[in-house]
């Protein structure tokens, strides 16, 4: 599968952020890492790439740059160690 990074433009990016923030997030709030408008973001640009399976769609999620993430509004690794861990 080719994919395509990043289909959406910069001036759909806002707009697509904007209407996810409105999906209620039905996870614990002390189980979030992720913002859910980021990850229904990140989602939503891979399976328009072509991703249909979800191992599809982290594949592509993890060639994405950074510069990316931080424009749909996800995280890449939110998660550190404790210090001494």
């Amino acid at each position: 599968m080719q994919r395509r990074i990043l289909p959406l433009s910069e001036q759909d990016t806002p707009g697509l952020l904007r209407a996810l923030a409105r999906v209620p997030d039905p996870r614990d709030a002390g189980g979030r890492i992720h913002p859910l408008p980021g990850l229904l973001a990140i989602a939503i640009a891979a399976v328009v790439s072509g991703s249909s399976r979800v191992v599809e769609t982290v594949k592509w999620a993890a060639d994405l740059p950074d510069a990316a993430w931080d424009r749909l509004g996800a995280i890449r690794d939110a998660f550190s160690c404790p210090a001494g861990a």
